[in-house]
């Protein structure tokens, strides 16, 4: 009986003018998204291949090892996505390489090279709403398949009861529960059709160009994606048949549906990631964190002249003394510049990470608000699973400083095996002066795995799916209660 309500629907729906028109608009918008996507990622890719060409020669152009630790592994980039074309995520705010930060000369001594991340564009990105200037699926999903599920679903119920023939139906053998199964599935397999073709026409535009092939990962990804749309699609689908039970005239159940799109879709996503940034506390401003990094450098250069003060006054003591104790106090003054370049390193690497760390709490903190609607939900597991946005950025920045530290490694070691070395990290005359092969030295390659782009999505699925069980446990609530 089910089926036989379904295939009903079906043929109700296929058949009508908004049917064709939804099409229409879905294959269109399709069609633009491949063709501009076609036009900018190529591009995009050749440029980055040309940076990390760039970037990887000068590396292996350095042959000592403390030229290496000294400039370190230079700019590190961000690989464009394979799926830039589902979500554009923000991507135009938001840094696509991680370079180095701060340089001094005390002495005759050069700091050592120490991992700096670019400022985030607070401005912009803690807004986090569904950037609509894009015409990307996210752009596509979250408008449109929140919109379309309601032309099919604002008559579903209240029209049948407009026409009497609601009671017609439930005075046969058929339960209100078939009854709304029905409904619920014929609507939401109707605009699936629509989006799966539209879906079908934007692939295979993409994989007409060399540039743009995808792999096995991508398309586990794709399919991923195609199934948050669908319960997406289902959220709304549910919402309409609620609101279609709840009302008796077909034309009240269009304006309550439409007063419900504007403010779960359009105005919530937009607001409340605007209030949010207002609401938190600010994060410290640029200037306060340089002065304080200042600060905190500041004070260990002067812990620095003290030693060397301190140093100074034993080499005066023992200038009577042998061969080998001013021998030792040459290695204690090359220690004490070890301790110093080392600590330099990480107090800037530490407030470089404290800052960013701030910045990120801010942004996630406002996602968390944003939640409260469906579209930004939807937004966030679209952009994870493409590989874009601020989860991606936050994985690349996790991939370069595991990167860092194998580099890191990968000096010591090749100083360790130098048996001339006196292992002084940090300070030309205590390290190797052994040239380095340039096949030696580990290159930074920036992955995205399947793994990853999952587990960042995780939340926002399973968000998803309970909102899906909600809405249509709330559909059969209301439409068993429902007068006829």
């Amino acid at each position: 009986m089910i089926w036989h309500i379904v295939t009903r629907e079906l043929y109700d729906h296929l058949t009508s003018l908004r049917f064709a028109l939804t099409t229409f608009i879905l294959v269109a918008l399709m069609v633009t998204n491949a063709v501009v996507h076609l036009q900018t990622h190529p591009e995009q890719v050749r440029k980055y291949s040309e940076k990390v060409i760039a970037s990887q020669n000068e590396l292996k152009s350095r042959t000592q090892l403390y030229t290496l630790l000294r400039n370190g592994p230079g700019k590190l980039y961000k690989r464009p996505a394979s799926l830039a074309f589902i979500a554009d995520g923000g991507e135009a705010f938001l840094p696509n390489e991680s370079v180095s930060g701060y340089a001094w000369t005390l002495y005759g001594t050069t700091s050592l090279w120490s991992l700096g991340y670019p400022r985030l564009n607070m401005n912009t990105i803690s807004t986090l709403r569904p950037n609509a200037m894009a015409i990307d699926w996210v752009f596509i999903i979250t408008y449109l398949l929140s919109f379309i599920p309601f032309l099919f679903t604002f008559d579903a119920i209240s029209g049948e009861r407009e026409r009497g023939t609601l009671l017609l139906c439930l005075a046969n053998s058929i339960s209100r529960s078939t009854l709304l199964v029905g409904k619920f599935l014929g609507s939401l397999i109707t605009v699936l059709i629509t989006f799966y073709f539209a879906v079908l026409f934007n692939l295979t535009i993409i994989s007409t160009e060399s540039w743009t092939q995808l792999g096995a990962a991508d398309w586990g990804r794709l399919g991923l994606i195609v199934l948050i749309a669908s319960c997406y699609t289902g959220i709304f689908t549910a919402v309409g048949l609620i609101v279609s039970a709840m009302t008796r005239e077909s034309r009240l159940s269009l304006v309550m549906l439409l007063l419900i799109w504007v403010t779960f879709v359009v105005f919530m996503p937009s607001t409340l990631g605007t209030l949010s940034s207002k609401w938190m506390s600010p994060v410290q401003s640029h200037y306060q964190f340089k002065t304080a990094k200042d600060a905190a450098i500041d004070q260990l250069k002067s812990s620095i002249r003290n030693q060397q003060e301190t140093l100074k006054a034993r080499q005066l003591k023992s200038a009577d003394t042998s061969p080998d104790n001013a021998e030792r106090i040459d290695i204690s003054e090359l220690e004490i510049w070890q301790d110093f370049v080392n600590k330099d390193v990480e107090i800037q690497e530490r407030f470089n990470r404290q800052y960013l760390a701030e910045q990120s709490a801010q942004v996630l903190r406002a996602r968390q608000i944003t939640r409260c609607s469906p579209a930004a939900i939807v937004q966030y597991a679209l952009e994870s699973m493409a590989g874009r946005g601020f989860n991606r950025h936050l994985q690349f920045l996790e991939h370069v400083n595991f990167y860092v530290r194998q580099f890191r490694d990968f000096i010591v070691e090749m100083d360790r095996d130098d048996p001339e070395s006196l292992h002084i990290i940090g300070v030309s005359d205590g390290m190797s002066k052994k040239p380095i092969s340039p096949e030696a030295i580990p290159i930074f390659e920036d992955k995205l795995t399947f793994q990853d782009t999952l587990n960042s999505a995780m939340m926002d699925m399973i968000l998803l799916i309970l909102l899906l069980s909600v809405s249509l446990s709330g559909a059969f609530l209301v439409f068993l209660r429902a007068d006829i």
